[in-house]
């Protein structure tokens, strides 16, 4: 499995999903998607006096985009709005009022990678928006319903996540603007319980990195601006560490992360939002395996192996960064590399020429944990990026073996 960073939403959401013209309905706000009135039409989609839940069977999800689901609302109540995944999909869920201001989100608290969350709303009408975690196409069960119905979903214990706005408590990173704080950045250590949201605030448009990191209490982030409008999430950016990039930057303004731990919400996560750079990202880049440092170990911590004659062997350590070795191959043949984890080691690996164009990319070969690639090569020099899955910490032996044409 490889690792990416989650992008900015930047627009909110897209690529519509069809539905017939007696069942569409105006959208929750510009930037949500045309739904469809779960209990058919607006006058039998109340769950304040449906009686039952609400529920949508196989729900189409495609592939980048959403299905959305509406309902109304015609007296307080406590709702709780659940998507189960069909064949092994991963839904998450996405509330927004009828002005599509986000309302709260959530990413498997069902259980079993499925999405649940309870919410006290007021009348009016809501749009439930479903995707896919992975962002490829899925089918999903969908139901709205009351606290006192039956749930969809088994729960997981887990929590999801308001949408932060201006009156959400939060603690506040730094002193002042970020971009006026000598070193442009500002940080904090807690739990998750302890807090949950934390907000900074720009004078000037800065493009920056924020970041929250404990793999031991895997966080899930998520950042809104000040009218709570999401503007972007991740989970698992390097190892179980999040982190969310905005490099064309953010404009002036007040904005707040909201975070999750999907693990332990009681253990301290370091949360830090910091000036981004563009030599920030390469180094990001070729730390997560994504691309290949410059051969010279310049830029990127790396290790010469020297002529690939009729193989090599090297033992390491890797922890959350690849570890890059450079090796050379004088004419064109054919080349098989193997990662074998010791101990409780999960290798990957990922290969590239000599230009930084990826060769070949391999995870669990051969029904086990280790890797294994084999490629034809021409004449030149490679790098092989070593990386552990979900970051784990051990010893790698990596062995590259070279195999030319028979004469």
């Amino acid at each position: 499995m490889r690792f990416h960073a989650t992008s900015a939403l930047a627009g909110g959401l897209f690529a519509l999903t069809v539905m017939p013209a007696a069942a569409q309905v105006a959208a929750c706000g510009p930037d949500v998607p045309v739904g469809q009135w779960i209990g058919g039409a607006a006058d039998t989609s109340d769950i304040a006096t449906h009686g039952a839940a609400f529920d949508l069977a196989g729900a189409s999800v495609p592939p980048g985009g959403y299905a959305v689901s509406n309902f109304t609302v015609s007296s307080p109540a406590t709702v709780r709005v659940e998507a189960r995944g069909q064949f092994g999909g991963d839904p998450l869920i996405q509330l927004y009022d009828q002005s599509g201001i986000l309302i709260v989100t959530d990413d498997d608290s069902g259980g079993n990678w499925n999405s649940r969350a309870e919410v006290q709303l007021d009348p009016g009408t809501y749009c439930l928006a479903t995707r896919s975690y992975g962002g490829g196409p899925i089918a999903a069960d969908i139901r709205v319903g009351l606290t006192e119905h039956p749930a969809l979903t088994q729960g997981s214990g887990g929590s999801n996540i308001l949408a932060c706005t201006a009156d959400t408590p939060a603690t506040p990173l730094g002193q002042g603007p970020l971009d006026q704080i000598a070193g442009q950045e500002a940080e904090a250590t807690n739990s998750v319980n302890e807090a949950p949201y934390y907000r900074f605030t720009l004078s000037s448009q800065m493009p920056v990195s924020i970041r929250a990191e404990n793999p031991s209490a895997d966080p899930y982030i998520y950042i809104y601006d000040a009218a709570g409008q999401l503007l972007g999430e991740n989970d698992d950016y390097n190892s179980l560490d999040s982190r969310v990039d905005f490099p064309d930057g953010l404009a002036a303004g007040s904005y707040c992360i909201g975070m999750r731990a999907l693990n332990n919400p009681e253990l301290p996560v370091r949360v830090s939002v910091q000036s981004y750079s563009e030599a920030d990202m390469m180094l990001d880049l070729y730390a997560n395996g994504e691309a290949s440092p410059p051969p010279d170990g310049s830029a990127y911590p790396v290790v010469p192996l020297g002529t690939l004659q009729t193989q090599l062997v090297n033992d390491g350590a890797v922890g959350p960064e690849a570890r890059w070795l450079r090796f050379d191959v004088a004419e064109a043949g054919l080349v098989v590399i193997n990662a074998v984890g010791i101990g409780q080691s999960d290798p990957m690996i990922a290969l590239f020429d000599t230009v930084g164009r990826e060769v070949a990319f391999n995870d669990d070969a051969n029904n086990s944990l280790d890797s294994q690639i084999s490629a034809q090569v021409s004449a030149g020099t490679y790098m092989l990026g070593v990386m552990q899955y979900h970051g784990q910490n051990g010893a790698i032996r990596v062995t590259l073996q070279r195999y030319i044409p028979a004469r």
